[in-house]
């Protein structure tokens, strides 16, 4: 069969491949390969490359389209509990070769290579439908956009330089924002050597943050505003941009801040001043943050470094928390995002003053200690007794307790009587103990 498109022609190639939107896989593929796609491996990628593009599917680390230096990638979205469509998971673009990265820089790195151009093929992932009846959403020519590369150098050579001093077995996605290296073994024994270290890491792969992706999807449109940056600023990671921002304002109270930017006192009040050191107004969702999964939030700390509040997540549906595991639960995927912490601390007079910013995502290392905390509540609550929580001196980093208007503020449990809502903590001991070693690294 003809190819319906020129190799040679990106023109031609996207022209193509935007016939696709509206449509599914099964509409350009015969009998035989409907039953060949039931009974073989492959990723929808690959469906699409061979069943519509007409060329078998390879591991050749140039681009798809080598003619013209275009990569194809296929991306899933699914719909939020809110209806909204957001990316199903993280782009993946290339194994990452421990042994040659170290010779790269960002600028000749084969991430860039694959990334620099991109046909980009979007499906709605739906769960009671075949991979055959996904239907196309949208087909777009894209690239790294340019404001982001400051940030996604920066997640690179994070990465690169842990292999460089010999850690690569190290690595975690809370190092990076934009960029990350997600680990992609066969099985949980899977490793690879790497140059510096006789330590066997895990095999891992150039991949955009899933919240990256929903931010891409959605074409940072309508409610969406990138921080507003000088000249100065162009090339500065996002942590330093922030830190930019707030470095004026340090030293200041509540008070004053509230002043200068002619805010009125409200129980957000802190939030809005944030965002207004920030540039951008109030009901603006920031690109930034959206696309790195950032959530900023207030910390106010006694004089002895210690939060004057324990952090709370939002209030957990006991008959949820019963049918759920810890890996499937919405309370790791709290932990796992990552965290502006906006730092107010008491002065002597008892004021709260601006004085630090940081990010801050729960240490891998940490998450084993949460899960001991899950758990402990789910199986009080398969015994009936969600009346009784996880108390802050059971766990080093979490515990439970109420989380309602008020005692009668209830909900039902699955083996007795309604229980007062409740929902999970990170203890005050804790934060300030993660708190003071980001601060200082």
């Amino acid at each position: 069969m003809m190819e319906e498109y020129d190799r040679y022609s990106i023109d031609s190639i996207v022209e193509y491949a935007t016939k696709l939107v509206g449509h599914t896989l099964r509409e350009y593929v015969t009998v035989e390969q409907i039953a060949d796609f039931h009974t073989r491996k492959g990723s929808y990628g690959n469906a699409v490359e061979e069943y519509y593009f007409k060329y078998r599917p390879n591991s050749d680390s140039r681009p798809d389209f080598s003619e013209v230096g275009l990569e194809l990638k296929t991306t899933p979205v699914k719909k939020n509990s809110r209806g909204e469509l957001v990316a199903k998971e993280r782009l993946v673009f290339t194994m990452i070769d421990y042994e040659a990265v170290v010779n790269e820089s960002f600028e000749d790195s084969q991430f860039l290579k694959k990334a620099r151009d991109v046909l980009l093929i979007t499906y709605l992932s739906e769960p009671d439908k075949e991979p055959l009846d996904y239907v196309i959403e949208a087909v777009v020519r894209w690239g790294l956009p340019e404001e982001d590369l400051p940030q996604i150098k920066q997640d690179w050579e994070t990465i690169v330089n842990k292999v460089r001093s010999g850690h690569a077995e190290d690595i975690s996605g809370g190092d990076t924002l934009y960029l990350e290296a997600a680990t992609k073994a066969r099985t949980s024994k899977d490793r690879r050597s790497q140059p510096f270290s006789n330590v066997p890491a895990k095999p891992r792969a150039w991949a955009l943050k899933s919240s990256y992706m929903t931010a891409v999807q959605r074409k940072a449109i309508d409610g969406m505003k990138l921080i507003p940056r000088t000249a100065d600023e162009k090339n500065l990671e996002l942590l330093e941009l922030v830190s930019a921002r707030f470095a004026p304002f340090f030293g200041m109270t509540e008070h004053e801040l509230a002043e200068r930017f002619e805010l009125s006192r409200s129980k957000d009040l802190c939030a809005r001043i944030t965002r207004r050191i920030l540039g951008v107004e109030d009901g603006d969702k920031i690109e930034e943050f959206e696309k790195a999964g950032i959530k900023a939030k207030t910390m106010r700390l006694r004089k002895t470094g210690r939060p004057k509040e324990a952090m709370s997540f939002p209030a957990f549906d006991y008959f949820d928390l019963l049918e759920t595991g810890f890996d499937d639960s919405s309370f790791l995927g709290y932990l796992e995002q990552k965290y502006l912490f906006v730092i107010y601390r008491e002065d002597d007079a008892g004021e709260y003053r601006l004085s630090d910013v940081c990010f801050w995502q729960m240490p891998e290392k940490d998450l084993d200690e949460a899960r001991r905390c899950y758990e402990q509540m789910r199986e009080n609550v398969r015994r009936g007794r969600a009346d009784v929580s996880v108390g802050s001196r059971e766990n080093r980093c979490c515990h439970v307790r109420p989380h309602g208007r008020n005692s009668q503020d209830t909900r039902p449990q699955p083996y007795g009587q309604s229980v007062v809502k409740k929902c999970f903590w990170l203890n005050q001991g804790y934060l300030q103990e993660e708190i003071a070693r980001v601060l200082q690294s």
